[in-house]
């Protein structure tokens, strides 16, 4: 079940100004791998594994409307529950 993560400021800031939507943050959140981001945060990204699982949970339609977002390295760093920003790296952020 998608869990409704709060976003700072910041966060909403930069997911406006990147065309990030917020439901595409909470799924990668929800369903991404994630890494120590230091500073108590995390890092979270979709994967081929974790799209494998959305994909028997949620169903492939969903998992095609969020490739753009794994083939662009998208990312979210959260904390205490709460996101802190969300963005596309240049390369995967995980292998």
């Amino acid at each position: 079940m998608l869990e409704v993560h709060d976003f700072t400021r910041h966060a909403r800031e930069r997911a406006t100004a990147r065309a990030f939507p917020p439901l595409v943050a909470e799924l990668i959140l929800d369903y991404g791998e994630s890494r120590d981001a230091g500073d108590g945060a995390r890092t979270y990204a979709l994967t081929r594994a974790s799209m494998r699982t959305l994909r028997h949970r949620a169903g492939p339609t969903l998992v095609k409307a969020l490739e753009p977002y794994r083939s662009r390295n998208a990312y979210v760093i959260a904390a205490a529950g709460r996101v802190i920003t969300c963005a596309y790296a240049p390369k995967p952020l995980f292998r």
